[in-house]
């Protein structure tokens, strides 16, 4: 809490929407969708920080002999949960915004970010699976300023990880070791598993029935795309892994958690396959398969659809630009929060800097200072 600024807290509201209440218009109808588009990216050290280069973006490279054994369950040394990679919200994408110039600004009365929502992958995730969410809550900061809504996550305080969670987590990073490569074409280098590596974040635009989204997303590539068109250098795509033999139960378990989440990911960045590795019940990856996305949702289409998805999107930031109308204050934010039993989003608004503010005072006065690389030509257009 700021001790200069007082804060007013309004009572908490009952979003009209049903996230678990699904229709046959949902089920039927997919809005007007641009494919995504790659603008460019930037790097995180191991400890955060921003980073205005591609120094650690990673490929995944995957070795030609049909069988390998990588023992994920093997006990090894791992980096202090403190010096992995922290959840800053919305500075990095706003610190990319001021490293690109004017590319993603516009100029009218006063400066302004170019799209209608700003925020990150792990929050459009968030939203897509709602309507399938029936045990995590979450909770998102929203601010509105200059006509531009930004969507920031929320990190409880009382946030509690399962031991699986984390045994799969170190799983992954694991076989990620393995298996990315600072280089396209050759294997990854051996190195020390104390030596976090950090990670390569690329920014990403597209808009649902003409609102327009931006937002940053780590990813891992496979090679690069031939032709000029310089937002699409590099072939994006995710590692994952899975047990070799599951049970009918555990096969509907995983689609309707696991493969969800590797959807919602690939379908927001325009990711069209992803290698998933096999493991065996010894915890051993002994096969690297390339599986398209396109057949990912097929193989799950009993389980949830991405029309629902997507249309609940759109729905929720309908909702969001109707109780945000009357707003326009980088200060002022809107808690909202999902409950996954009730299924029910309600929000708080909490005016005038608070605890939960996130636009940084920076980021307000660079807009202001861009004016001045607006030609009057560019105004003109504008």
């Amino acid at each position: 809490m700021f001790a200069n600024e007082s804060m007013m807290l309004s009572d908490e509201i009952l979003l009209n929407i049903k996230p678990h209440v699904i229709t046959k218009a949902d089920r039927c109808d997919f809005p007007e969708f641009s494919k995504p588009v790659a603008h460019g990216g930037f790097s995180l050290s191991p400890y955060g920080k921003f980073e205005n280069n591609a120094n650690r973006l990673r490929y995944v490279v995957v070795p030609k002999m049909d069988k390998f054994q990588v023992h994920l369950g093997d006990s090894e040394p791992s980096p202090p949960r403190s010096l992995l990679l922290s959840q800053p919200g919305l500075d990095n994408i706003l610190l990319y915004m001021e490293s690109t110039g004017t590319s993603h600004l516009s100029a009218k009365l006063e400066v302004e970010v170019s799209y209608d929502i700003v925020s990150t992958t792990e929050v459009l995730e968030l939203i897509l699976r709602t309507p399938y969410e029936i045990k995590e809550n979450w909770t998102l900061a929203v601010t509105k300023y200059r006509n531009t809504i930004y969507i920031s996550p929320v990190v409880p305080e009382d946030l509690k990880t399962s031991p699986m969670k984390e045994l799969n987590a170190d799983w992954l990073a694991k076989l990620r070791r393995h298996f990315l490569s600072e280089n396209a074409n050759a294997m990854p280098k051996p190195c020390d598993p104390m030596d976090p590596t950090g990670q390569y974040n690329g920014v990403f635009s597209f808009s649902i029935n003409g609102t327009r989204f931006i937002f940053d997303s780590p990813v891992l590539a496979e090679g690069f795309c031939t032709g000029s068109d310089r937002s699409s250098n590099y072939v994006f795509t995710e590692l994952q892994f899975r047990q070799d033999s599951m049970s009918v139960d555990e096969w509907a378990t995983h689609n309707r958690c696991d493969a969800l989440k590797w959807w919602s990911k690939c379908f927001l960045v325009g990711i069209e396959n992803i290698y998933v590795a096999n493991v065996n019940r010894h915890t051993i990856a002994h096969t690297v398969n390339k599986l398209s996305v396109r057949q990912l949702w097929k193989d799950c289409e009993k389980a949830w659809s991405p029309h629902v998805c997507v249309n609940f999107l759109l729905r929720l930031v309908d909702q969001i630009r109707g109780f945000m109308s009357v707003v326009d204050c980088p200060r002022t934010v809107y808690l909202m929060k999902f409950d996954a039993s009730r299924g029910e989003i309600s929000y708080t608004s909490y005016l005038g800097r608070n605890l939960y503010t996130f636009i940084p005072d920076w980021f307000r006065i660079m807009l202001d200072e861009r004016m001045e690389d607006f030609t009057p030509t560019t105004l003109h257009k504008n």
